[in-house]
């Protein structure tokens, strides 16, 4: 075996000195030709190493505004809703309509309280009129039997002013006085309370069913237009589920759902920027009316607009007037912090590591971590209270 491996060597030796005595051999030209057609051996890149931006040190303005967006909303919006369950009979309006204050909206199948309702009105007037009669014979008698104390009583004067004085006819007329007197006093209390109780049982079932009524109905508040309605005739729905909301358009502003961290910047009369996304050159002024609370005055109590949850920003002008439309979008800045002549650089070009906040000043040839201390923070500038000076320059991340 190792004579067979030594001879295949040798042979592999033998054939490769063969081939290169050949090429050897070659004419000139011909073998000047074969060295041109070898191939060229691609030279290794030299590695370019990134330089980092620098940045100077400057002196000038840093404002620090927070920008959300948010809508041109209605100032007065309510959200209406039936006071009982049931299902729904009918619904007289749509989405975008203008209403009128009471106009009768949605209502529910209320034909047995309408029956039950017209029952009870017939015996409510029915029980009135006994009352009315009691009272017309009442007054009647109460007015005869005044008369009758009056007779008396000059009867017992007169008998008082005879001389001599009858004692016995005098004692008998002042028991007529007395008896007339306690007739009158008897009269004065009024009508016969069964027919005061029937009266009042059938005014206070009339007053319940038409409240029955008014909770299966529901009626404009106020004049406006409605922003939707969520009922179909048929539908079942439970009491206080806000199905319709209504809105006064002749006032606007623009409400906007903050986070928390936005929200605990704001104060409520803090001046505002409000541009319509749509036409971004107009610019209105305006203030925050309401933050909801714990953040502002609003969200603490029972009304629809102290539930509301969203920030409230009124307008110095007229955004109608200005061609606004109720659910245009619109981008909201508010000033938080303004500071003039400080020094500052871009954010990049500070570093953070292991909650230590530095710089990397070059000076000449060589360079220096710096630590500083930032101020106000913006997305394009960062205030630098400490560690620098105006014109040093700073190498970037």
């Amino acid at each position: 075996m190792i004579r067979r491996n030594t001879f295949r060597i040798l042979l592999l030796g033998v054939l490769a000195a063969a081939i290169v005595s050949g090429c050897a051999l070659l004419p000139a030209g011909r073998s000047q030709r074969i060295a041109d057609e070898a191939p060229t051996p691609t030279p290794i890149p030299t590695a370019i190493v990134p330089r980092r931006p620098t940045y100077t040190v400057q002196t000038g303005e840093v404002v620090k505004e927070l920008t959300f967006s948010g809508r041109i909303s209605p100032v007065i919006e309510e959200q209406l809703f039936f006071r009982a369950s049931g299902r729904i009979r009918a619904v007289y309006v749509r989405r975008n309509d203008m209403v009128q204050q009471g106009d009768l909206l949605a209502e529910y199948e209320i034909d047995l309280l309408e029956r039950e309702l017209a029952s009870a009105t017939l015996e409510l007037e029915q029980a009135t009129s006994v009352l009315e009669a009691a009272q017309r014979d009442l007054d009647y008698d109460l007015r005869v039997a005044q008369i009758n104390v009056d007779m008396q009583q000059i009867r017992l004067d007169d008998l008082q002013s005879k001389t001599p004085p009858d004692p016995a006819a005098i004692a008998l007329q002042q028991k007529q006085v007395e008896l007339a007197r306690i007739a009158y006093d008897r009269m004065q209390e009024g009508v016969n309370a069964n027919l005061v109780n029937n009266y009042e049982r059938a005014k206070l079932n009339v007053e319940k069913l038409e409240a029955a009524i008014r909770d299966s109905q529901i009626h404009a508040p106020f004049d406006g237009r409605l922003l939707s309605v969520s009922l179909t005739p048929g539908q079942a729905v439970d009491g206080f589920q806000k199905v319709i909301s209504i809105a006064d358009v002749n006032e606007m502003e623009v409400s906007a759902d903050l986070l928390s961290d936005q929200m605990s910047q704001l104060v409520e009369g803090m001046p505002v920027k409000v541009t319509l996304v749509s036409r971004p050159g107009e610019v209105l002024t305006g203030v925050i009316r309401q933050l909801p609370y714990p953040y502002g005055s609003g969200g603490r109590g029972l009304s629809i607009e102290d539930q509301d949850k969203s920030t409230r920003f009124t307008l110095d002008d007229d955004a109608q007037e200005l061609g606004f439309q109720l659910g245009d979008l619109v981008r909201v800045t508010a000033e938080l912090e303004r500071k003039q002549d400080v020094l500052w650089l871009p954010p990049q070009a500070l570093r953070v590591f292991d909650g230590r906040r530095f710089a990397v000043v070059q000076d000449g040839e060589v360079q220096r971590r710096v630590d500083v201390l930032v101020g106000i923070q913006t997305q394009e500038r960062v205030e630098i209270k400490e560690g620098l000076a105006l014109g040093q320059t700073v190498v970037g991340q």
